[in-house]
């Protein structure tokens, strides 16, 4: 435990990081899934790959950039996702 009460964990212990899946812009079907990139919404598709909210964090390209969405969503392979 530290000095202001809070205890410190590996993020590792506490989450896990998932790998997004490629999906190239034609293979993409016209939808309203925002599909999220290490630069963020980078286009749109017809079915998520996360059917929840979550954490996008960039791993290539924008390494470390974070956004969050609301709403079921696709990342693909330049992002992790929680």
């Amino acid at each position: 435990m530290s000095s202001d009460g809070w205890k410190r964990v590996q993020l590792g212990d506490i989450l896990t990081l998932h790998y997004g899946k490629a999906l190239v812009s034609h293979q993409r079907t016209p939808g309203v899934i925002p599909v999220y990139s290490s630069s963020g919404i980078s286009g749109w598709h017809d079915k998520p790959l996360v059917n929840d909210k979550g954490i996008i964090i960039g791993r290539k390209g924008n390494v470390g950039t974070v956004y969050y969405c609301d709403v079921p969503f696709y990342c693909i392979d330049t992002a992790y996702y929680v």
